[in-house]
């Protein structure tokens, strides 16, 4: 009986040895580093198939369908039988005929000096491939000018790229691999071939791909998902780059309850800006350094995970929204007032997103002669009664540190620009994912003579113009500055813009949500990136605390300033 039970002992000691010593390349193991390379190649062959093929250019075929009946079969596959998976599917959508051979117009037209590639598509080898499913993908594309009505994107009249065609899939199943990668994998392939600032990285969107399907294996639920796909854009350092609709998950994150202030940084500290509450204890000019007993530091640290910013100086805007949150509504603050440090008991309120507003008018004129206009209270058709207000002003001050309301506000312009004017996007090239064509966006050359300036009674502004600009002017107030800023009647005045331009595109996430992020590149009219730099002012002045906490406009104070100087340089000439 013994020696039965000493071989039966020594049988399942060498099954296990000879289970061991299987070559990985013929059993998969879980989420090993074979299995996570294989659905690196998937997604990477699938995305530039959705984006070239056309029988999903067409509508002929769910991309999405494809990809969930692919996961499965890939993931179990060991490393050499891949590449003929995936050759056997590409074989599977037929034959490649676009039906027409017209050529896209900005492609066709597009000179090679104006042509930026960003999406590195030197893995279509061979050597990765192989040679069959290599000559496959080397047979897409460029693709024609054909009707992308029912294709995964589209393009409107301004080149921005529109994924409203991909499925919402409400009814996904987070506890499915195969579902949860499909989120992925659509993010990573649209930022890869419709991202212009990739190159403006500090590192590599392919090298993070492996790592975040990793992570997103490792989730089990929405919540998880979603947080792991934010955790991945934040790489783009795109201050668009936020999840619409839902926002419970940065609120199960972070904390439904937030402290009724404002806040700005000054001197390298987080800082009150304002009070919205008259029973809040904080006051402006509080610096705060902790928040329920962790450093405020510490709490940057953990949003910045999550949220999207171009660099370590700008912060606030992105930041502050989220900062002072906590899932319960009693919070303890622990601040520093007139150099002494204090802890105070401070009350939050549900599901309040502060913002910085300053004015609550549209306009004003001061007692210096000069006058103010607040774009972000300005109304359609407004613009040209302030300006007629303003007509015998000194000087003009345009606070560009909010975003404007009016959507006619860009013919500001014309009252103090001439001669011409070009800034450059670099846009789709709609034939090749991940190509782009810089294209002369907008010129102007302003003549009192047009029939449009006769009737708006438009005129040659002669006063001084001084644009204020500080990090949270973004998107539209950065183009304006942009615009203003290039001419040599206008000073811009404050700090660096945020860095973050141009037009966004919405992409639709399976589960309900969206995220943007930004599609045309920006550059200034000598060629300079804006993204993730900002736009940098003529003269710069910071605030201080001392001044917030006196309630002072240091940046408005300094452009009143300069303008009245202006004018005695003037009159001491005169």
């Amino acid at each position: 009986m013994k020696k039965r039970l000493k071989l039966l002992e020594f049988l399942i000691i060498i099954c296990l040895l000879l289970t061991s010593c299987t070559p990985a390349s013929q059993q998969p193991t879980g989420n090993s580093e074979a299995q996570v390379e294989n659905l690196a190649k998937l997604c990477k062959v699938w995305g530039y198939v959705k984006y070239t093929h056309p029988v999903f250019l067409l509508g002929e075929k769910d991309w999405d369908e494809e990809l969930l009946k692919l996961i499965p079969a890939v993931s179990k596959a060991n490393s050499d039988e891949v590449n003929g998976i995936l050759h056997e599917w590409v074989d599977s959508l037929g034959e490649v005929d676009y039906g027409t051979l017209n050529r896209v117009p900005l492609w066709a037209a597009a000179k090679e000096e104006e042509i930026s590639v960003q999406a590195d598509t030197s893995w279509i080898s061979a050597d990765y491939l192989g040679e069959e499913l290599t000559q496959q993908l080397s047979q897409l594309g460029p693709v024609p000018n054909i009707d992308r009505s029912k294709a995964p994107v589209q393009f409107n009249q301004e080149g921005v790229p529109d994924f409203s065609n991909e499925p919402s899939r409400l009814d996904l199943d987070y506890s499915e691999e195969s579902e949860r990668l499909l989120g992925l994998f659509r993010v990573w392939n649209a930022i890869k071939y419709y991202s212009p600032y990739l190159d403006l990285m500090d590192e590599s969107w392919d090298a993070l791909l492996p790592e975040y399907i990793s992570k997103t294996l490792e989730q089990t639920e929405k919540t998880g998902c979603y947080l792991t796909l934010l955790e991945l854009m934040t790489h783009l350092g795109d201050g668009h780059v936020y999840l619409w609709e839902d926002e419970t998950i940065l609120f199960q994150e972070f904390g439904r309850y937030v402290l009724p202030v404002q806040l700005t940084m000054a001197e390298g500290e987080w800082v009150v800006w304002s009070v919205l509450d008259n029973d809040c204890p904080l006051q402006p000019g509080d610096i705060i350094k902790e928040l329920d007993g962790q450093e405020i530091g510490q709490v940057v640290r953990k949003i910045r995970q999550y949220v999207s910013v171009p660099n370590e100086q700008k912060l606030v805007k992105l930041i502050s929204p989220w900062l002072l949150r906590s899932h319960q509504a009693d919070m303890t603050v622990g601040v520093v007032r007139d150099e002494e440090e204090q802890t105070l008991q401070v009350t939050g309120s549900e599901n309040y997103y502060p913002s910085m507003k300053r004015e609550k008018i549209s306009h004003q004129l001061l007692e210096e002669n000069i006058g103010v206009i607040f774009p972000a209270q300005v109304k359609d058709d407004e613009i040209y009664g302030i300006m007629e207000e303003f007509r015998g002003t000194d000087g003009l001050v345009i606070d560009l540190r909010e975003y404007p309301t009016a959507s006619d506000f860009s013919v500001l312009l014309s009252y103090i620009m001439r001669g011409e004017v070009a800034m450059y996007a670099s846009k789709a090239a709609q034939a090749v994912p991940g190509a782009f064509v810089k294209e002369r966006q907008w010129a102007g050359t302003f003549s009192q003579a047009h029939p449009f300036y006769q009737q708006k009674g438009i005129y040659e502004y002669g006063g001084t113009v001084v644009v204020l600009i500080d990090q949270l002017s973004q998107s539209a107030p950065e183009l304006h500055a942009l615009a203003l800023g290039a001419s040599d009647r206008v000073i811009l005045l404050g700090n660096n813009t945020l860095g973050s331009v141009a037009n966004i595109s919405l992409l639709p996430l399976p589960g309900g949500n969206s995220f943007s992020f930004s599609s045309v590149g920006v550059t200034t009219p000598e060629g300079q990136p804006v993204q993730r730099v900002g736009l940098a002012p003529d003269i710069e002045v910071h605030p201080t605390i001392e001044g917030i906490k006196e309630g002072r406009d240091e940046l408005m104070e300094a452009a009143i300033e300069y303008i009245q100087k202006q004018k005695n340089d003037t009159s001491t000439i005169e």
